[in-house]
């Protein structure tokens, strides 16, 4: 039997026990007011971050869709919606909510949000494979690796292990655990032999990338992109695209992915379950627009990052050929966290959220 036979897999039963602990907290969100739990139905209600992310997906798919369909975009700005989703879920208040494919399948598996199918979206069928799962399929993928400054960093940056080395101290970062932290520590302690419910590996390299190597912890794009330009940081987890943008402006870095492989995080609006089928029906069109070749291009020319729908993957205009990805290249990122066991991630995202506050940052 192989190690990822071997692997601990949650069911869903163990999974629910684990996380009814949190029940009194998420009943207290719950509880928040009345709120318009039975908001109009020319009304799209989505948890979005804020940011030039809204922005351009505003632009691109929101306005769009308004003006095609008469709805009206609501929207609730911020990160970690994800316990208000589970709260509120016999009674939810919002209609979608922006994940990728760890958090998606996490509330996928609480019935918090539904599984996508081609019959109610059917721009689906056109998705390519490696950016499909079962709660959402991204509207783009977003190749992630490491940000190298190439007028500090002489050497070859190879793998992930870099960021340990002493030479780098003071200049490396790693990302905030409410932005993509938590993600890159599970791929962290993967590789270090760790899984959910052992985190010793990651927590024990982390504890040494803060304590030993004097790590500085990068809150956002915005935040990244200053440090790099500043040259505060040499060596870094961040976006590709992201990096590019940083190099455009004058920042001497590039993008590397590590030869263990970069990681590739499927975002899009995955639909919350148990809301009024008139708006039901109205997420289902939405997200299916989002799958839309025409618009996925003019939302890879605003972000940098590649579309996810096999027509635009093939027809990319000449301004876009630099993200064409061959199959190899797909198959490069995201093949770290294949290995993830989400449930379990979820479920034990408390007592590693407590470890990660007090042996690595306050350690």
């Amino acid at each position: 039997m192989s190690d990822k036979d071997n692997r601990r897999q949650f069911n869903r039963r163990e999974f629910l026990g684990r996380s009814a602990g949190a029940g009194a907290g998420l009943a207290a969100l719950a509880a928040m007011g009345p709120g318009p739990a039975a908001a109009a139905t020319d009304e799209l209600r989505i948890l979005f971050p804020g940011g030039t992310w809204q922005e351009w997906f505003s632009n691109t798919f929101a306005k769009p869709f308004e003006a095609g369909t008469d709805a009206r975009v609501i929207w609730k700005m911020g990160l970690g919606f994800e316990p208000l989703v589970i709260a509120q879920r016999r009674r939810p208040q919002w209609d979608l909510i922006h994940q990728n494919q760890n958090t998606s399948s996490q509330l996928g598996a609480l019935d918090a949000v539904v599984e996508w199918q081609e019959a109610n979206i059917p721009n689906l069928k056109h998705v390519h494979t490696a950016f499909r799962y079962p709660y959402l399929a991204g509207k783009i993928h977003t190749p992630y690796g490491l940000a190298v400054n190439t007028k500090r960093i002489k050497r070859p940056i190879t793998r992930w292990a870099d960021l340990w080395d002493p030479e780098f101290a003071g200049k490396v970062a790693f990302p905030a655990w409410g932005w993509m932290g938590q993600e890159v520590f599970h791929a962290v302690n993967q590789l270090n032999g760790g899984t959910p419910d052992n985190v010793d590996p990651g927590i024990g390299k982390l504890k040494d990338l803060y304590a030993k190597n004097k790590a500085l912890t990068i809150n956002n794009v915005e935040h990244a992109h200053q440090m790099l330009l500043s040259e505060d940081v040499w060596l870094a987890p961040h976006f590709g695209a992201r990096i590019e943008k940083a190099a455009a402006a004058g920042a001497p870095v590039e993008f590397v992915v590590p030869d263990e492989g970069g990681l590739s995080f499927i975002f899009n609006t995955a639909i919350i379950n148990n809301r009024p089928a008139d708006s039901m029906e109205l997420a289902h069109r939405f997200v299916d627009s989002t799958l839309d070749p025409e618009q996925q291009i003019a939302f890879s020319r605003l972000t940098g990052y590649p579309p996810t729908n096999t027509q635009a993957m093939g027809n990319l205009p000449a301004d876009l050929k630099k993200l064409e990805m061959s199959e190899a290249e797909v198959a490069a990122f995201g093949k770290i966290q294949r290995e993830f066991d989400y449930m379990a991630m979820f479920a034990y995202r408390d007592q590693i959220k407590s470890r990660w506050d007090k042996e690595v940052v306050a350690g």
